[in-house]
């Protein structure tokens, strides 16, 4: 026999949760909680029961959270907390009794963690050795999502996002260290066989990591491309210092190869650039103006076209290059406005065709995809 309550219905907020979805590997963000909550529903029995060393045999068996359904508005998973009413120790009953107490402050307390470190008061809600299980929770929130754990509440903010979390975890000082899922570009200039491990040159940082079984042979395939300028697109977890530097790897998920014009390097190259980039002249193209077309290349520019060749220009825009035997095209693209301006020379007979796009638009991307097959189709 088994009781079950409502427990907690937490708000995903971001653009991965517009299709009230939630992603697979956002999943184990709430096993973590469930960890947390055990943890922490303990601790509040022993702060109330100071006549007692340790917690009842039995206090968390058969204890689990358990997803019922998934609500609208952007994505509410319910969560209902669900125990056995038989235990090991039938002295005690947990469920129905007072005993649910525990956990439910136990909820109450995880929140206000959250709740302070949005409004960035004192983190004193939970024990400072426990503020590490926020490590695993939201390690994968992308900067522009939220996880709302009191989105009905008039009295706390408790929206864990990328900022707060790192405040939680670092708010104990002897936590140097908090986790983010990263994506990043990176060279392979150093492999040691012995060891198994290999050397990520990014952002002129040297950070050394184990070698993952199962990108054995890709790694060692960069490596000896490494003076080809050959790029990885490493996705993983990183574990960053209170300067949010990356030091190290607590897992690598994916490794690839990139293709050498792959555009999202390239511009990111781009983004170091400062003005007087050319003979002191030449206006540096804004970071977010390049994030901007970056995104929007990867979403609607047709993967079956080839890629092309990137340049700044003076202007502060960028330019895209193609050619084959007969044609030759640019791309010339302003940051600022959003719009590109297009040229097509016939290598043969120097007429030119000229288009201007809006990128802001997904039909002007079709226009242009459409443009470019009916030339390398």
């Amino acid at each position: 026999m088994s009781y079950s309550i409502d427990f907690i219905s937490p708000r995903l907020t971001g653009k991965r949760f517009d299709d009230h979805a939630i992603p697979i590997d956002l999943l184990e963000d709430f096993a973590a909680f469930e960890e947390l909550l055990i943890q922490v529903a303990k601790f509040i029995y022993l702060e109330e029961n100071q006549d007692r060393q340790r917690v009842p045999r039995g206090f968390t068996e058969g204890v689990s959270l358990k997803l019922s359904t998934i609500g609208e508005g952007s994505a509410i998973p319910k969560i209902i907390l669900v125990a056995s009413m038989l235990t090991s120790n039938p002295t005690f009953d947990i469920f129905p009794n007072d005993n649910i107490s525990y956990f439910e402050k136990a909820r109450d307390r995880i929140i206000q963690t959250i709740d302070a470190a949005q409004k960035n008061n004192s983190i004193t809600y939970i024990p400072q050795n426990l503020l590490g299980y926020f490590n695993k929770i939201g390690k994968r929130l992308k900067d522009d999502e939220t996880i709302d754990f009191s989105p009905d509440s008039t009295t706390y903010d408790a929206k864990l996002n990328t900022n707060n979390r790192k405040k939680i975890v670092l708010s104990n000082s002897k936590n140097k260290q908090f986790t983010n899922e990263i994506v990043i570009n990176a060279s392979i200039p150093e492999v040691d066989k012995n060891k198994c491990s290999f050397t990520i040159l990014y952002n002129d940082q040297r950070i050394s990591a184990d070698i993952p079984n199962e990108h054995y042979e890709t790694i060692l395939k960069a490596f000896n491309e490494y003076e080809q300028n050959s790029l990885v697109l490493i996705k993983g977890i990183g574990k960053f210092n209170n300067a949010d530097r990356l030091e190290s790897f607590e897992s690598i998920e994916q490794l690839t190869i990139l293709d050498p014009l792959d555009v999202t390097s390239r511009l990111e190259y781009l983004s170091k650039l400062q003005d007087g980039w050319f003979n002191s002249e030449g206006i540096a193209p804004t970071k977010d103006g390049l994030e901007w077309f970056a995104s929007f290349f990867e979403s609607y520019f047709d993967k079956k076209l080839p890629l092309p060749m990137i340049f700044p220009t003076i202007e502060g825009g960028i330019q895209a290059e193609w050619s084959n035997d007969k044609y030759e095209i640019s791309l010339n693209i302003d940051l600022n406005s959003k719009t590109a301006f297009y040229q097509l020379l016939d290598v043969d007979d120097d007429e030119t065709l000229e288009h201007k796009f809006d990128l802001n638009k997904t039909q002007d991307w079709s226009n242009l995809n459409s443009i470019m097959n009916q030339i390398f189709s």
